[in-house]
């Protein structure tokens, strides 16, 4: 009984140290160190078994793989942005609002067109004329009286307009005793601060206003009388007068009228002497009749006409011309206004 259960242990003895041999490595104890537990393998994965697979199912497979696969581009030098270069804001053109206050200041102007300026509202504003005297004619500017200037004062060659309207004012700008050159201004008054403006012309037209003033010296430098001759004769002599200016016949100027039966007169497409105290109207008259005819320069008598004479002829034969010279006064005021009744009875 004894050797039987002495044979069953040693069986169970063998059968757990086969066990154990399984499970744990054998390490010798030569390589063993004092209290360094001997380290211990990790069981290996198992084997997992793939399905075998077509070809035709393996390209599949790596085309749906490749489509789930988040495609990464490169970024070529062209489209990496490029960084805005650093300018410097004094080299940027200027707009027309921010240039120099001189250069705001200065208005070029051409007589006849109108320009369009700002001025300030309730406060004084100072225009500069090219005219050593300047005069204003103007229907929307209130004048003023000796102790008051009113809407607009004249200082020299310097304009002052000073408005509290909220409309547009106008104003046409001359020579004192010249209306060769006329400048136009149409004024907008704005909430801004006082504005200087200066009036430049261009070197034809300074020239205009400069020959006014030599014609004035002249005209005064001799009597009445020998200015007219003298006009004449250069006129007919086909000279420009001393310090006068030659032009066509503008289409707004107050034309002489000659009215003598057989002769016409035109003055329309004629010239124009322009003086200081004196214009000359160059024009041309024509015998519309069938036998001579004498020019009578009463027939061109008006208000403001100094004196009358032709060249080269004074006597027209039929179908004949001459040149008609007509010295009208300037600057000697408007028309009478009021007339004498006669003690005869007439008008």
């Amino acid at each position: 009984m004894q050797s039987r259960i002495s044979l069953i242990s040693v069986l169970l003895l063998a059968t757990c140290t086969s066990a154990y041999a399984l499970d744990l490595p054998f390490v010798r104890e030569s390589a063993m160190k004092k209290n360094v537990p001997a380290p211990v393998a990790a069981k290996a994965p198992a084997a997992v078994t793939q399905p075998t697979t077509s070809p035709v199912q393996e390209e599949q497979n790596k085309s749906s793989a490749a489509a789930k696969t988040p495609v990464i581009q490169k970024q070529s030098a062209a489209s990496t942005p490029k960084t805005r270069p650093v300018i410097d804001p004094a080299n940027y053109p200027k707009r027309k609002d921010e240039r120099s206050p001189a250069a705001q200041s200065n208005l070029n102007m051409v007589p006849g067109v109108n320009q369009i300026i700002p001025i300030a509202q309730n406060h004084p504003n100072r225009i500069v004329t090219p005219f050593a005297n300047p005069v204003v004619k103007s229907t929307t500017l209130e004048a003023g009286s000796a102790t008051d200037c009113g809407e607009v004062c004249i200082t020299d060659n310097v304009i002052y307009v000073a408005t509290s309207k909220e409309y547009p004012v106008t104003m046409f700008i001359t020579e004192r005793g010249s209306e060769a050159v006329a400048l136009s201004l149409t004024m907008v008054p704005k909430r801004i601060p006082p504005k200087e403006i200066n009036l430049q012309l261009s070197q034809g037209d300074v020239t205009n206003i400069v020959a006014n003033r030599n014609a004035e010296r002249w005209e005064t430098s001799q009597p009445f009388v020998e200015v007219i001759r003298n006009v004449f004769r250069e006129t007919a002599q086909g000279r420009v007068p001393q310090g006068y200016v030659l032009s066509k016949t503008p289409r707004t100027a107050d034309l002489p009228k000659c009215t003598q039966a057989g002769i016409k007169t035109k003055f329309a497409s004629g010239q124009l002497y322009t003086g200081h105290n004196l214009s000359v109207f160059i024009g041309v008259a024509e015998n519309k009749t069938k036998r001579a005819l004498e020019f009578n320069e009463q027939s061109c008598g008006a208000w403001n006409v100094a004196a009358v004479t032709t060249w080269p002829y004074s006597v027209l034969l039929p179908g004949q011309k001459t040149e008609v010279f007509v010295a009208v006064r300037r600057n000697v005021g408007g028309r009478p206004a009021t007339k004498r009744k006669s003690l005869l009875g007439g008008s």
